[in-house]
């Protein structure tokens, strides 16, 4: 067995550190109402001092049991004081390598290392949660080379695109502009530079302020209100928000103040969902070298991410409103990960018409065809798209109107608005088959293209009502590795249906 190796010590802070953010609302509560910690009994000094000395004691025995090896085919993690727990995995199982800093790691300058398998639920298979990052760096480069199949060489100028390293972990991530447009895809020969870019900063605003990420915002929040909620009602008098609220609405009338909330709301979003954006793909940067790609971002948590593209599970293209008008889309990756709810990055603002080309120079193994290829859903399925939107839309229109009375019908203007939205669902809905690959497009906010092989579908499922069986209509759901959400794309028609299904059923062989 090769030698062992531990923990970088700093390890032995981190039980400390996550037992005072624990206690983070109350000190902020006391630090925010003045209270007067010079004038504490001395035995509440001594208690925090004792529980401090367990903590560290508990956390030094952790460090003090965690222990890893390298040995040629596997790693083996050994872990754990009270409860003992070894891991092993062996490399032909890893599908990627990531080398990541978040907040407590970043402060204290060390990098964590998780080692991502099929087999991972909610964390990763493997995780070093504390090294050097010149260490963090070098195992992820070595279990790179012991992943590749043919012992490929890792050259020195592989990781200058993402790795991690002591300079850029002590302050903000500078990008550089990549002027220079992609090229084709071609082999990669020796002396001739691998595909790279980065992330201008211009771009990155532009992609900020046209991605919308509501979804990133509600996360936000509702952790920001998670945290705040034990101390925010300690600060402001009783029933603020509702005193707020009932001075603006005497101001002005109902249906004004109604629309003034909502575009407040909405504007509020936007701008932090920019902030948030920023803040998680600054320093964007993508490179691949052989068969092994390397994407790394964030300003506050930096990660690293390195995977093979043979083990790439699908591609998504998405494409928001704002997007979508000015030509410019997002290119995802589906990999395993422990995170199976958020798709990796691989471009997050880049003209439609360089996308194929993007695909060509990282995962050319997948092909983007032409809107105009795909097979849309038929016209009959328009009714199935619009009917319940459309009628929960009248029935929240209705109610406006009972209690607003004329002023409630300004909701009426809601109806040809979610019309339009859905009638540009249906269009949007479409499938395509072609050279062992298949190719879904649908539309719920952003317009989102699913690009899947065969051998990555984990399962096809194929669904219909009895109203949808009498318009031969489908809906067809695909799952892949690594993911628990399916793709769905609704009431598409039966025969373009029956045909993805009989080429999924079939056998490889009679592929």
């Amino acid at each position: 067995m090769n030698e062992r190796r531990t923990l970088h010590p700093i390890y032995i802070l981190f039980g400390l550190l996550n037992t005072i953010q624990g206690f983070l609302p109350l000190i902020l509560i006391g630090l925010l109402k003045g209270t007067d910690w010079l004038g504490l009994k001395w035995y509440w000094y001594a208690g925090a001092a004792l529980l401090a000395i367990a903590v560290l004691a508990f956390s030094f025995q952790e460090w003090r049991r965690f222990g890893f090896w390298l040995e040629e085919d596997r790693i083996i993690i050994r872990k754990g004081w009270l409860r003992r727990d070894e891991k092993t995995i062996y490399y032909g199982r890893i599908h990627s390598v990531n080398v990541e800093q978040p907040i407590i790691q970043r402060l204290l300058q060390v990098a964590q290392v998780k080692i991502e398998t099929p087999g991972g639920n909610n964390k990763a298979d493997g995780i070093l949660p504390a090294l050097s990052i010149k260490e963090a760096n070098d195992i992820q480069h070595m279990l790179r080379r012991q992943a590749r199949p043919n012992s490929e060489p890792i050259h020195a100028a592989e990781s200058g695109a993402a790795e991690l390293d002591d300079k850029a972990a002590n302050q903000p991530l500078i990008v550089k502009m990549n002027a220079k447009p992609l090229k084709a895809a071609a082999p990669v020969e020796q002396g001739r530079s691998a595909p790279a870019f980065s992330l201008h900063p211009v771009q990155l605003l532009q992609a900020a302020a046209t991605s919308m990420n509501f979804g990133l915002v509600a996360a936000f929040t509702a952790g920001l209100y998670s945290f705040a909620d034990d101390f925010i009602n300690q600060l402001l008098p009783d029933h603020f928000f509702e005193t707020v609220v009932e001075d603006s609405a005497s101001l002005m009338p109902s249906y004004i103040f109604i629309v003034f909330i909502v575009i407040f709301g909405l504007g509020l979003a936007w701008l932090l969902s920019i902030i948030l954006y920023v803040l998680k793909y600054s320093g964007f940067s993508a490179k691949r070298e052989g068969r092994q790609i390397s994407v790394s971002y964030g300003m506050l948590e930096k990660k690293n991410f390195v995977f093979d593209s043979k083990k790439v599970q699908a591609v998504i293209v998405k494409e928001g409103l704002l997007r979508q008008a000015f030509g410019y889309a997002e290119i995802q990756l589906q990999v395993v990960s422990s995170d199976k709810k958020e798709q990796l990055m691989l471009h997050p603002f880049l003209k439609r018409t360089s996308v194929q080309q993007m695909l060509n120079d990282f995962v050319p193994q997948l092909k983007l065809p032409s809107n105009t290829d795909l097979t849309g859903a038929p016209k009959r399925a328009l009714l199935y798209y619009v009917r319940i939107e459309l009628l929960l839309t009248l029935l929240a229109c209705s109610a406006l109107i009972v209690f607003l009375h004329a002023e409630g019908l300004w909701s009426l203007l809601l109806l040809p608005l979610v019309l339009w939205w859905r009638s540009s669902c249906h269009s949007a809905a479409g499938v395509r088959l072609q050279d062992g690959q298949l190719t879904l497009r649908k539309r719920y906010l952003s317009r989102s293209t699913y690009l899947i092989r065969r051998p990555q579908i984990v399962t096809m499922r194929v669904s219909r009502s009895i109203g949808q069986q009498r318009k031969k209509l489908l809906t067809l759901s695909v799952y892949a590795l690594g993911s628990p959400l399916d793709y769905r794309v609704k009431f598409l028609g039966r025969k373009d249906v029956e045909l993805v299904w009989q080429w999924f059923s079939r056998s490889q062989s009679k592929q």
